[in-house]
């Protein structure tokens, strides 16, 4: 493995237990886009998925990796340790794409038009406040999945507005339609708003297994919103 010129690398000694065997030894510690690596001289190279780390901790020159197996592995060295830290833990928090995969948002069968993009404004949005940010409490503010509810409820009333101008009876039976045919989106948004709740108070040892779970309420909710416009938009 070779890493590139801006990704650090460090030599380190790893102590811990991996797989049930007990280890002591040097390595050279370098990241992926997706893992860390551990390069030993006269061994197969190990490359720990961020996705198998429960978590980590940082000292001012050792790294300690939780893995997902209850595993721990302390890596010691020297000043070099602190960029492959702070690297890991953007590159373990970086927010995904959250509306691939979605079949009407942008698509010609969600209709695309006014509705269709008051619909998904307030979801477009906190993804694009979200672009770029890896600190995860600041990810958890910025997609608060409470003023996502609101604001979503907000949409609908505007497109209740807009169905039936002037006929505030029309208005508020087209809004009771959007809020049945969106139940799922908003039960989602509930089941995030708890997961968010964990991981504003989650330790650092499992603080990225709270966040993966945060992050796959947050593709539920993209995913039931994207579900939910196909049934909006036959009331409008």
């Amino acid at each position: 493995m070779t890493a590139s010129p801006s990704t650090p690398t460090a030599v380190v000694r790893v102590v811990g237990i991996m797989r049930g065997r007990e280890i002591s030894a040097s390595a050279v510690a370098a990241l992926e886009a997706d893992a860390l690596v551990l390069a030993w001289e006269r061994a197969t190279p190990w490359r720990i998925a961020f996705t198998g780390l429960d978590g980590v901790t940082v000292g001012v020159r050792q790294l300690s990796l939780y893995l997902s197996s209850g595993d721990v592995l302390e890596l010691e060295g020297d000043d070099s340790v602190a960029p492959i830290a702070r690297q890991l833990i953007e590159r373990a928090c970086a927010m995904p794409e959250l509306t691939r995969g979605l079949r009407s948002l942008g698509s010609r069968r969600g209709a695309p038009g006014a509705a269709h993009d008051t619909w998904f404004a307030p979801l477009l949005a906190a993804k694009r406040a979200v672009s770029g940010v890896s600190d995860v409490q600041r990810q958890v503010m910025l997609i608060d999945a409470a003023n996502l509810s609101r604001a979503m409820a907000g949409a609908m009333s505007e497109l209740a507005a807009l169905t039936a101008p002037g006929d505030p009876a029309r208005q508020r039976a087209v809004e009771a339609a959007l809020e049945e045919d969106a139940a799922d989106m908003f039960v989602a948004l509930r089941r995030a708003a708890l997961l968010a709740d964990v991981l504003r108070g989650s330790a650092l040892d499992t603080q990225f297994a709270d966040w993966r779970r945060w992050v796959d309420a947050l593709r539920e909710v993209f995913a039931e919103a994207d579900d939910a416009w196909g049934r909006c938009s036959q009331d409008l």
